[in-house]
């Protein structure tokens, strides 16, 4: 595949996980894909489709908006910085979650596939009562002090 054509095909599968459609997800994915996040590693096409089908069910209002890079192409491998916005399953917070996508691709399928995201801000922003976001709160301002 050409860097345009795995560019493209980046995009048309971003399109397809922003409608929650997995059997259109699955059509990119090679037969032993492996893809990695946060949630656990699956390895084969009907372990990762399995993932996604649990993950559109799990965050129905998740959406993807292009950011930072967008989509960079290099060789057979691609990134995509965007933000996850999401809105909590009860229909209350908004959440913003900075990510990025690598892809590698092989025989024009995505071979591996490892996503990178800002877990700990996810807990900043899903803590609800005041003892879930003082814990939470005690957690990242360690994190940051351990910055300065």
């Amino acid at each position: 595949m050409s860097e345009e054509e795995i560019k493209s095909a980046v995009r048309e599968f971003v399109d397809a996980y922003a409608r929650r459609d997995v059997e259109k997800l699955a059509s990119f994915l090679a037969d032993d894909v492996v893809w990695a996040q946060s949630e656990g590693t699956f390895k084969g096409k009907e372990e990762a489709k399995r993932f996604l089908t649990w993950e559109a069910k799990n965050t129905p209002g998740l959406r993807l908006r292009d950011a930072g890079l967008g989509i960079l192409v290099k060789g057979s491998k691609a990134i995509y910085e965007h933000v996850f916005d999401s809105t909590s399953l009860d229909g209350g917070a908004s959440h913003d979650i900075p990510a990025v996508g690598v892809f590698e691709f092989k025989d024009g399928k995505i071979q591996r596939h490892r996503l990178f995201y800002d877990r700990l801000s996810v807990a900043k922003q899903a803590a609800k009562g005041w003892v879930a976001r003082n814990v939470v709160g005690a957690v990242v301002n360690g994190f940051e002090k351990g910055l300065r």
